[in-house]
């Protein structure tokens, strides 16, 4: 029973399934902070294992073969894959193909593992860091913790061998500087953006305008009242966002900092529409399309601690991070693949929005806290790893995929033909290929093939996916591009035999390597 001491809870604490996300944010019983941290370590664990493959990813042969090239080469200016050695090329994640080939030289595929899990740390600090830039005092650490798992539900799925995960970190820090500029007004805060850019647009560049569509949100007052005061002055205004102005030019200025000047900096606009052409690529469809309205789990945790604490609270959200969230949510409707900003955008809201207690100086009590933050990135990795090791045979996703095309593709190398075309089923394997040392019609960065003429856009990506809308069209594709070896999976390899008079090379434990009879 209820005593006079113990005032009756406000609703949302009294909601038996809401009282577990609540109750720990407005005291520090021993339950309520483990359940907190256990809440966390679930979320960031299910981030990761619905990735489906540890650390592997479908993008992670060429990223290894781009880095492979990068050392032993230097940068390309020419695709060095390509069949036409004239197609310009612009690696847009040089740096982090180098790291990730860094890593697999030392380790293996090992490596790439090591590699995942240092990305999900310095995602995590950096998280940390964006955290803590709206107020002065520090959240508790279960609170923390919480935050960061919320953001990694979704982003766990992107934090692999892609540089994703740097473009979070960019992100982080961005928001983490503004915020300290707005709450201190020292300007000396935003002195880091470029910096970071220049970071950006050298493991990421298709990403780095996201840095300053941030930074530009803080040209927003930190109030809705502020916000719609009329009597505010105009210069007065300007003065008071002039260095977010400066620091967004000088954003833009540092991001022809890359080996590719200008056409490294403006990647995101010549790619813009090549990975989405034809709706093949299933990250690229509409949210609900995509994952057949399990999206709806992810926006319902990022969205509701905001709505609760708005509603608990009575305050309303920071206008430059309402900017965000609307923004953000959008571009997930839109394309699937942009969850992992919807997700981060969301905790930073709605760790914005928490008040924070009397600073704790004790410095074992801050390095508990990194040590925990630490912790919780590394649990994630690991998990998912173990599980795909598990059940994949005792094999992880890459030796697997290598066992798979390896002696096919070995046999494809061993021909007499010099720089054999070969029919891929799965485009996939074009990746793979690369990383073999092998040129192919295309590979799944369909940016890098697409030649734009005065009439019209054409690219071999194109014309693979256009050759997927009818079996005729099919035919016809197979049959005009001369190809030397057809690379099929053992369910359809009849079919190609039959159309194409072709004969069996080889075959392996999923794929059939086939070739003309001639």
């Amino acid at each position: 029973m209820r005593t006079e001491s113990e005032p009756q809870l406000a609703l949302p604490f009294r909601i038996p399934v809401l009282r577990i996300f609540t109750l720990p944010f407005i005291r520090a019983e021993k339950r309520d902070v483990a359940l907190l941290g256990i809440l966390a370590a679930f979320l960031t664990v299910a981030g990761f294992m619905m990735q489906g493959n540890g650390a592997y990813d479908s993008d992670g042969w060429f990223l290894l073969a781009t880095g492979k090239r990068i050392v032993e080469h230097g940068i390309p200016y020419t695709n060095p894959w390509s069949f036409s050695s004239y197609r310009p090329i612009v690696i847009q994640q040089w740096l982090h193909d180098v790291l990730l080939y860094g890593a697999y030289c030392l380790a293996g595929y090992d490596g790439a593992v090591i590699y995942q899990i240092v990305l999900s740390v310095v995602f995590c600090l950096s998280m940390c860091f964006a955290v803590t830039g709206f107020k002065s005092g520090r959240l508790p650490t279960h609170q923390m913790l919480f935050i960061i798992g919320l953001a990694l539900f979704g982003a766990g799925i992107y934090i692999c061998v892609r540089p994703t995960a740097w473009s979070m970190t960019c992100l982080c820090l961005t928001v983490g500087l503004c915020a300290r500029w707005r709450r201190t007004s020292d300007w000396r805060h935003l002195v880091g953006l470029p910096l970071v850019t220049v970071l950006h647009v050298n493991v990421q560049a298709a990403m780095w305008p996201l840095d300053a569509f941030v930074a530009a949100c803080f040209l927003l007052p930190e109030t809705p009242a502020k916000l719609f005061d009329k009597s505010r002055n105009i210069i007065e205004a300007l003065k008071e966002t002039a260095p977010i102005y400066i620091a967004v030019f000088a954003m833009v200025m540092a991001s022809v900092l890359n080996p590719y000047g200008i056409d490294g900096a403006r990647y995101v606009i010549d790619s813009m529409g090549a990975a989405s052409y034809g709706n093949v690529i299933s990250e690229m469809k509409p949210a609900f399309e995509a994952t057949k309205g399990f999206c709806m789990v992810f926006f319902a945790i990022g969205l509701l601690p905001i709505i609760l604490t708005v509603w608990i609270r009575r305050k309303p959200i920071d206008p430059a991070m309402l900017l965000m969230l609307v923004v953000t949510l959008a571009a997930a409707l839109l394309h699937w693949r942009n969850i992992w900003i919807f997700s981060l955008v969301s905790a930073i809201t709605f760790a914005s929005q928490l008040p924070r207690p009397a600073t704790n100086k004790e410095p074992s009590k801050h390095s508990k806290t990194i040590l925990l933050i630490v912790l919780l990135a590394v649990i994630g990795p690991i998990s998912a790893n173990a599980y795909v090791y598990a059940t994949n045979g005792q094999m992880t996703c890459w030796e697997s995929s290598e066992a798979s095309a390896s002696k096919l593709i070995d046999k494809v190398s061993d021909s007499d033909i010099y720089d054999p075309v070969v029919y891929a089923e799965d485009p996939v394997i074009y990746n793979y290929m690369e990383w073999k040392g092998l040129k192919v019609p295309f590979d799944l960065r369909p940016e890098l093939w697409e030649d734009t003429g005065s009439k019209k856009t054409t690219s071999p990506y194109r014309d693979y996916v256009d050759s997927m809308k009818s079996a005729k069209k099919k035919a016809k594709y197979l049959a005009g591009n001369g190809f030397d070896f057809y690379l099929v999976s053992k369910k359809n390899a009849s079919w190609y035999a039959k159309q194409l008079n072709l004969t069996r090379v080889s075959s392996s434990n999923t794929l059939v390597l086939l070739a003309s009879r001639e």
